[in-house]
């Protein structure tokens, strides 16, 4: 049994009823103990790297992220809501496309850590970059199987592999640094973990690939896919643009402090937004009404979310010195900032995932389009003036759009309208 199961079903058992309540109560679940074993990584970390080392780290893992999304195009999700006549048809396409994206996406990291390595040598980034495409080696053998796992809405056993996958990602960080490994503490254990989740989707789902059932048109899947990639691929510029816009503006030492704050604030609430919707998506997919659906969850799961996240702002002052050391007491007012951020971005991806399962995904792909500008624009006017006020500018400029689409999509009462046909 994975590590933490039995945790994870003491905490489901006092769990209402609610079937979506249950899966984002396992996700949680899974999440709360991921970042239990960051924060102690975390601890390690900050007393054994500077500044400079967490820049060149978030650099390779910036472009490892960037690259990665690409595995998040749509595909799957096409897989997740396919009607069972048509499931066999769409596996057995899905596992094909997915197969040559993988290899195409270990390709491309590849020549971009030859060409970084070229620009900035002596430094082992572009080491760092090309040890994690192996990844995308990896992937193709237990796609499939998770996601099966999502469409059975089996969030329990995800949970189970996710935290088994992650607390080995910080022991592992932990010990590294402690062995003096650098940069490559943190950047590492990616690609060292991966066997974890590959053996755990595989035998929580044995999936096989049918043959005779023929595969769905390629053409059907991409129509739905295409925006779906489009807008996971704006939420990745989104999250990684700024600290893009941090390095060109302030420096990689700044970058680190920044990298630093975002995982300490704004990463807990990423973290368990992820968890609502993984859980939201097949749920939605499963719904009579995804619109009242949606509605509910937002008053029963997304306002106490985002409860919980105005309340670790209002500690960070605290918790920050406190557990990260004095030395990081600097970045304690960018960590509450940051944690404001977190409503906005569950609101948005709760909008993103009603979009999603309507077959609506060029909605979807407006909306990320429309987000990402007002979380960078605020953000890149606001960089030169510090970090600060880059991160104060932004989360106003995400509250103020999510909240406004959110009040008028409630007000006007209807659902999304598919701008293409169903995918397979």
């Amino acid at each position: 049994m994975p590590i933490g199961a039995h945790i994870f079903r003491k905490l489901a058992a006092r769990l209402p009823g609610d079937h979506l309540i249950r899966n984002v109560g396992w996700l949680t679940g899974a999440e709360a103990i991921s970042r239990l074993g960051r924060i102690v990584a975390a601890i390690i970390l900050a007393r054994q790297l500077d500044a400079a080392a967490f820049g060149i780290a978030a650099i390779a893992l910036t472009v490892f992220e960037l690259v990665r999304v690409f595995t998040e195009n749509g595909i799957g999700a096409a897989v997740i809501r396919a009607s069972e006549d048509e499931l066999q048809r769409a596996a057995n396409a899905a596992h094909r496309m997915m197969w040559g994206i993988c290899l195409a996406l270990a390709g491309v990291q590849a020549g971009v850590a030859l060409i970084v390595e070229h620009v900035l040598p002596g430094r082992q980034l572009g080491l760092m970059i090309g040890a994690l495409s192996a990844v995308y080696l990896m992937m193709p053998f237990g796609l499939m199987h998770a996601y099966m796992l999502q469409r059975a809405q089996r969030m329990r056993r995800l949970a189970g592999v996710s935290s088994t996958q992650t607390v080995a990602d910080h022991l592992l960080t932990a010990g590294l640094a402690l062995l003096g490994a650098g940069a490559w503490a943190i950047v590492l254990p990616k690609l060292l973990t991966v066997p974890i989740w590959l053996f755990g989707v595989r035998q929580g789902a044995p999936w096989q690939r049918v043959p005779e059932a023929g595969r769905a048109p390629a053409t059907t899947i991409l129509q739905f896919s295409l925006p779906v990639l489009g807008s996971e691929l704006l939420s990745a510029f989104r999250d990684q643009m700024d600290k893009i816009l941090v390095s060109l503006t302030l420096g990689v030492e700044a970058l680190g402090i920044y990298y630093f704050a975002f995982n300490a604030g704004l990463g807990v609430s990423s973290a368990l937004n992820r968890a609502f919707a993984g859980a939201f998506y097949p749920y939605l997919c499963t719904a009579e009404n995804r619109v009242r659906a949606f509605r509910n969850a937002i008053l029963r799961i997304g306002m106490p979310l985002s409860g919980a996240y105005l309340i670790q702002a209002g500690v960070a002052l605290i918790y920050v010195p406190l557990v990260f050391g004095q030395g990081w007491a600097h970045a304690a007012p960018l960590v509450a900032v940051l944690c404001l951020g977190g409503p906005a971005r569950l609101v948005m991806d709760g909008q993103r995932m009603l979009a999603r399962s309507e077959g609506a995904s060029l909605l979807e792909l407006l909306g990320s389009v429309l987000f990402a500008f007002s979380v960078l624009v605020p953000f890149a006017l606001a960089a030169p003036h510090g970090l600060f006020a880059a991160a104060t500018a932004s989360v106003v400029g995400a509250t103020v759009f999510s909240f406004a689409l959110l009040t008028a999509q409630l007000s006007a009462g209807m659902p999304f309208r598919p701008l293409q046909m169903r995918g397979a």
